[in-house]
Parts: C-alpha cells; sequence; structure tokens
C-alpha cells in the first residue's frame, strides 16, 4: 500500500489525534494524565456492552461445538492476542489447539517489533487458509486502527470460509475498515502520545478480550460457583489455589483438602462433585 493511502486513512483516526504535548508536564502530571486517560479508555466500554456480551455469546459456542477460537493482530495486539490465548489452559483447562493467538511477522515478533510485518493482507489471508478454519470456528482480529492489513486479510479469508468472526478496534465504527460479524469499535480518543495505541488502545483491548473470555467460560461451564474449577494445577501456585480452594468451599483442612485432590487427580471439578456427594 502506497504511503499516501496509508496517511489519509490514519489521519481519519482518531487515536493518532494529538491533544495535549506531554513534554510540558512534570512527571507526576504525566502519571495522573496516563490513569485518567486509561480510567477513561474503560468507561468507554460501556458504550460497547450488547456487542461483547455476543461475543462472549459465540465464544461459548464455539468451544461447547467442538470449534477453534483464534486471535490475530500485529505489534502489541498481536502480543495481547497470544498472552490470551496462552492463559486459557491454565485458567479454564481448554485443550491448547482450541485457543490460538498470532502475531504478524511470526513468533521472532512477540518479543522485538518486526517492521513491515502488518502490511500485507496475503499473510493474514494465507494463516486463515493454513489453520483451515470453518463454520465451528471463531476469528478474533485485534487492530486499534481498525485498518491493519494483516488483519484484514485473515478476517475477510475467515469469511470467506464461513468462519465466525469479531473485529476489536479502539477508533469509532464508522472509520474502522475492517468488518466483522461482530464490531466492537470502542471510540476511546486521543492517545496521550499521538499513534502510541499500546497506551490506552491496549488497556482496553485487554479488558473487551478478559471479558469475552470470561462470559464465554461462564457460559460454557468452565466456572463452577465462582471458581476456576477446571483449572490446570501444573504449578506450585495452582495446586496452592486447588487446595484452598478446597479449604474455602467446604470448610475443611489443608490435609483434607490435598487427600481428596490427589484422590481426582488434581481435578478441582471432579473434587467438587466428590464432596458435594459426600
Amino acid at each position: 500500500m502506497k504511503v499516501d493511502e496509508v496517511l489519509k486513512q490514519i489521519s481519519a483516526l482518531r487515536t493518532e489525534k494529538k491533544e495535549v504535548d506531554i513534554t510540558t508536564l512534570s512527571p507526576a502530571d504525566i502519571v495522573k494524565l496516563s490513569i485518567m486517560d486509561n480510567i477513561y479508555g474503560i468507561s468507554k466500554i460501556e458504550d460497547v456492552l450488547d456487542k461483547i456480551i455476543e461475543a462472549g455469546k459465540l465464544w461459548a459456542r464455539t468451544l461447547t461445538s467442538n470449534g477453534r477460537i483464534v486471535m490475530v493482530g500485529a505489534g502489541t495486539s498481536g502480543r495481547l492476542a497470544i498472552m490470551e490465548a496462552a492463559e486459557m489452559y491454565p485458567t479454564f483447562g481448554i485443550e491448547k489447539w482450541r485457543i490460538k493467538g498470532f502475531i504478524a511477522g511470526g513468533r521472532n515478533s512477540v518479543f522485538s517489533s518486526k517492521e513491515g510485518a502488518e502490511d500485507h493482507e496475503k499473510y493474514g489471508k494465507a494463516l486463515v487458509s493454513r489453520l483451515r478454519l470453518g463454520k465451528k470456528d471463531m476469528l478474533i482480529g485485534l487492530s486499534a486502527s481498525g485498518r491493519t492489513p494483516y488483519v484484514k486479510g485473515a478476517i475477510e479469508k475467515a469469511k470467506d470460509l464461513k468462519c465466525k468472526t469479531v473485529i476489536i478496534s479502539t477508533n469509532p465504527e464508522d472509520r474502522v475498515l475492517i468488518k466483522a460479524d461482530i464490531n466492537i469499535c470502542v471510540d476511546v480518543g486521543s492517545e496521550i502520545l499521538p499513534g502510541s495505541t499500546r497506551m490506552k488502545s491496549a488497556t482496553v483491548q485487554k479488558v473487551i478480550l478478559n471479558t469475552i473470555s470470561l462470559i464465554g467460560a461462564v457460559i460454557s461451564g468452565k466456572v463452577y460457583k465462582g471458581r476456576m474449577v477446571e483449572l490446570k494445577p501444573t504449578s506450585w501456585k495452582l495446586k496452592a489455589r486447588a487446595i484452598k480452594t478446597l479449604m474455602e468451599e467446604f470448610n475443611i483442612s489443608k490435609d483434607e483438602a490435598i487427600k481428596i485432590l490427589e484422590s481426582t487427580n488434581w481435578n478441582l471439578k471432579k473434587a467438587f462433585k466428590k464432596l458435594e456427594g459426600e
């Protein structure tokens, strides 16, 4: 895409506008401004509650129908996609192959910027083709600008394959070029550092992703009595959490909790059921 085309696109974006010169502010004022700016961005999520709920229900339907959930993005948005996907197995026990996150430029782009990786729709399309997404699956595209070619290509190819699609952007919907089945477009306004969407925009995208997956987990039965009963105790911390959960929910001792967990091979949900049946 030519520079003048991109210039025209980003010039229309709220997140690219300059509202304040932070170099004129004291460090204390920058801290206060950053905090308030993030709070403002999060407050704007309320404008799209219905669409977040719709996406959460779609997440649950996808999982209960043996479908896959794929999240894609470039730069910070891609890192958020990978981070969210990585948390689903230890938190909700969802098989790793069922939820995947991808970033433009591949694995190395997680740790350092790979310039130009986001500029080609064909790479997004190629990813979706390789994954063989279909009508049972769900693709979530993250693009603060709502114009990222890599994400646009992925969503367009997914739609061609009848895969359900969601776009999460932090610009008004009428300025977002990517169109999905569910368009979650939060008008967060300008960034305090113009164009640096790793800031407020990333905070808002993270909150939205967390909320969608939480709704989906609750609806699909991954949460029981307000607890992460399908967590995988793959670390001492998670084992301790499983023990603590049983101690609190059933008013039993640590030794009793450990005994019941060992009898269920550290399956917290089975431990709940076993204790409820006693």
